[in-house]
C-alpha cells in the first residue's frame, strides 16, 4: 500500500513538471515579434527614382532663364554603355574576303574585295565613307550631296529619286550604293553590282550598323569600329540623361513653310528621345501643318529657320512660344541624313532647349 502511494505522488509531480514546461514555451512564443515582411537581400532593393515631370512656362510673362526641367539631382551621364558594340581598345581585323552583305530586298552581294569605284546614290553613304576615310573611292553620287564642302567635285549622275542610267555606265562602278528600288532592275540589266540598303528615315539608332557595315566594305573596320563607339557613347549618354523625366515642353518644328515632322520620322525619334512633346505626332512623314492647329495647340517652342515669320506674324502674336520669345533657330541639316553627323544635331537642339543643364551631358562626352 506505502508503494501504490508513492508510485502515485511521483507521477502527479512527473505531470506538474510537463504542465510547467509547455506553459512557459507557449509564453515565449506568444511574444516573440513574428516577422510579417522580410527584408530581401540587399542586391534585390530598387532604387529606380521617380520620373520628374517639369513645370509648363506660363504664357503670360516671360521666361527669365531656360528652366523647363529642375532636377533635384540629375544624374551625370557618366554610365558605361549597356550595349557596347565591342571594345574600344581592341584592334579590329581586316576584312575576310569574300564578303557577303545582305541588302534590304534580301539579296545577298558578294565582294571579292574592296570596290575602288563607288557610286554611293545616298548622302548618308557618302558622309559615312568620307568619315572613314574612303573618300577616293567614291566616282559619282546624286546632286543633292553637299557635305562634305568638297563633294562638290563628285560627278552627279541624278538627283536624289531621279538617276541616269547612262551615266552611271559610262563611269563603269564596282559597286552601285541606292537607298530605294526603282532603278535596281535597270543598273542589274547592265552588269552594275547594286546594293539597296533602305534609307534610315525612322531609326537613326541604326546609324552605328551601318558605319560598321561600311567599315568591312571599305575594309577600315577599325575606323568604322571608333566612329560606331562614339556614336554610340554620345548617344548613351544622352539616354541616361533622360531617364529622369518623363516629358518636356511642347514644341512646333517647322521645316519651312509650315512644313514639319510626325513621329515616324528622324526629327520626330529625335523630338521623342528629348522629351519634346511634338505638336504634331499624329501625322505620318512630313506634312504641311496649318496656322489654325497651331494656334490650337499653342507649342511653347518652335524650331524653326525663319523665326521672323512667326515673331513678325499677327496671327501668332499670342503663341506661348512668340511671347516667351522662344523661337529657336538650329542647323537643321544635321538630323535631315542619317550619318555621323546625327548625333551632332541631337545635341544642338539638346543644348538649344535644355541649355544650361544639357552642357553636363556634353562635358561627359570630353576626351572619349
Amino acid at each position: 500500500m506505502f508503494k501504490i502511494i508513492i508510485k502515485i505522488f511521483v507521477l502527479q509531480i512527473f505531470f506538474l513538471l510537463l504542465i510547467s514546461c509547455y506553459s512557459d514555451t507557449t509564453h515565449n512564443t506568444k511574444n516573440k515579434p513574428i516577422q510579417l515582411n522580410p527584408i530581401p537581400p540587399a542586391g534585390n532593393i530598387y532604387k529606380t527614382k521617380p520620373a520628374l515631370t517639369p513645370s509648363k512656362p506660363s504664357a503670360n510673362k516671360k521666361i527669365k532663364e531656360l528652366n523647363f526641367i529642375k532636377p533635384k539631382q540629375p544624374v551625370l551621364a557618366t554610365k558605361s554603355i549597356k550595349k557596347k558594340i565591342t571594345n574600344d581598345n581592341k584592334i579590329s581585323p581586316a576584312t575576310t574576303y569574300p564578303l557577303i552583305i545582305t541588302g534590304t530586298n534580301k539579296k545577298n552581294i558578294t565582294f571579292e574585295k574592296s570596290p575602288d569605284k563607288i557610286i554611293a546614290f545616298d548622302s548618308a553613304a557618302v558622309e559615312i565613307i568620307y568619315a572613314l576615310g574612303g573618300e577616293n573611292k567614291i566616282i559619282g553620287t546624286h546632286s543633292f550631296v553637299n557635305y562634305p564642302e568638297n563633294t562638290e567635285n563628285i560627278t552627279k549622275v541624278g538627283d536624289a529619286f531621279n538617276l541616269n542610267i547612262e551615266s552611271v555606265i559610262n563611269l563603269e562602278p564596282d559597286l552601285f550604293y541606292i537607298f530605294f528600288e526603282q532603278y535596281i532592275k535597270q543598273l542589274e540589266n547592265n552588269k552594275i553590282k547594286v546594293l539597296y540598303q533602305q534609307s534610315l528615315n525612322d531609326n537613326f539608332e541604326s546609324i552605328p550598323a551601318r558605319i560598321l557595315m561600311w567599315g568591312k566594305i571599305l575594309n577600315k573596320n577599325q575606323e568604322a569600329l571608333n566612329t560606331a563607339n562614339l556614336f554610340e557613347k554620345r548617344l548613351n549618354n544622352i539616354k541616361i540623361f533622360f531617364k529622369n523625366y518623363s516629358s518636356g515642353p511642347t514644341v512646333f518644328y517647322d521645316t519651312g513653310s509650315l512644313w514639319t515632322p510626325g513621329n515616324n520620322t528622324l526629327v520626330g525619334q529625335t523630338l521623342n528621345l528629348l522629351k519634346l512633346q511634338n505638336i504634331a505626332k499624329d501625322i505620318s512623314g512630313y506634312k504641311q501643318y496649318s496656322k489654325e492647329l497651331i494656334i490650337q495647340n499653342d507649342p511653347q517652342i518652335i524650331i524653326t529657320s525663319s523665326p521672323e515669320y512667326f515673331l513678325n506674324s499677327s496671327e501668332f502674336k499670342n503663341l506661348t512660344a512668340v511671347k516667351n520669345k522662344r523661337i529657336i533657330t538650329t542647323n537643321q541639316e544635321l538630323l535631315s541624313i542619317a550619318g555621323p553627323r546625327f548625333i551632332d544635331g541631337i545635341e544642338e537642339l539638346g543644348l538649344a532647349i535644355y541649355s544650361p543643364i544639357f552642357n553636363k551631358i556634353l562635358l561627359s562626352n570630353i576626351d572619349k
